[in-house]
């Protein structure tokens, strides 16, 4: 049996989702399925028009859109009120499967799978809650006696940025370190902007800092730049020392950065594309279950148990 498969990003130029179309296309191939990708320029009216179009399509082979929404908030106390969720049930009732990539939004999927038993509903995303607990356990091991951390979280109205969060929360809670935080909204310049303003505020100047935490591999690499430029303008050469650790560690980017010193360590992902064509394709295949919800594991770059304890 063939297929067809609609993926549906809203910034292919990113390294991000370049990736996620690139394993995306490898996997399809590998399989035998049809594949459109659309770009919807982080416009979400042309995400859904382009979502509408595709479920529009005529022929008799399975059909099923893999989506990352760009609108991540919902009200998880009434899903069915959520517009993503009144999106996919308009591509579901024209016998299109739905498949979100990475957003937690894990109640509307729920529902929409109970809704549309026939169809291929589901979620694969990048374990968020594990990867927080996972950046933890780097900072518990570089910081042993403990110590002041500052951690740069991304979005805090996203699932992703909330997932990291509560899994680090979790994992230092009882512990000796103290966690500080600051929005960078995902993005290199703004990461540096913030660390910047946070080490030189009046009543921060010559306060310690042994750690910065950042939720992604970009504003690491941002924090990293602040750090030196603080250290310069501040007098406070130590500065240049503090341990950075990022998120994501795609190749050539996070892992390349910790290869040459600019992070010290990353947790590195599962890009949810290539794994939900595969389950896909096993499902149309073979009738094989299809999970409504599936977690992707992160590992830690080098491995924990590598890492060296931070430099005072």
């Amino acid at each position: 049996m063939g297929g067809k498969i609609g993926l549906f990003v809203f910034d292919r130029v990113g390294e991000y989702h370049r990736r996620i179309l690139t394993g995306v296309e490898d996997a399809a191939r590998r399989e035998g399925l049809a594949l459109e990708v659309y770009d919807s320029g982080n416009i979400a009216a042309k995400q859904a028009q382009d979502l509408v179009r595709f479920a529009s399509q005529g022929g008799s082979d399975p059909r099923c859109a893999l989506v990352v929404p760009i609108s991540d908030a919902v009200d998880d106390n009434d899903p069915a009120q959520d517009a993503t969720f009144r999106l996919a049930q308009r591509i579901l009732e024209k016998r299109v499967g739905w498949i979100t990539l990475n957003h937690g939004r894990e109640s509307v999927v729920s529902l929409l799978a109970a809704r549309f038993p026939s169809l291929p509903v589901a979620q694969v995303s990048v374990d968020n809650e594990g990867f927080g607990r996972l950046q933890a356990q780097q900072l518990q091991t570089i910081l042993p006696g403990g110590g002041t951390a500052l951690c740069v979280r991304g979005n805090p109205f996203d699932s992703a940025c909330r997932g990291r969060s509560l899994g680090t929360k979790a994992g230092l809670q009882g512990g000796r370190i103290v966690l500080e935080e600051v929005d960078g909204r995902w993005e290199q310049a703004l990461g540096e902007s913030v660390v910047h303003k946070w080490i030189t505020s009046p009543i921060r100047r010559e306060a310690p800092l042994h750690a910065v935490l950042c939720q992604n591999d970009e504003m690491g690499a941002g924090a990293r730049q602040a750090l030196t430029r603080a250290a310069q303008e501040l007098g406070r050469p130590e500065l240049r020392r503090v341990a950075v650790l990022g998120g994501d560690g795609l190749p050539g980017v996070g892992r390349k950065w910790v290869d040459e010193g600019v992070l010290t360590a990353t947790v590195c992902v599962t890009l949810p594309g290539a794994p939900a064509v595969e389950m896909l394709a096993a499902h149309w295949r073979k009738a094989a279950p299809l999970p409504v919800l599936t977690r992707l594991a992160a590992t830690s770059y080098p491995p924990v148990a590598e890492l060296r304890v931070a430099a005072r």
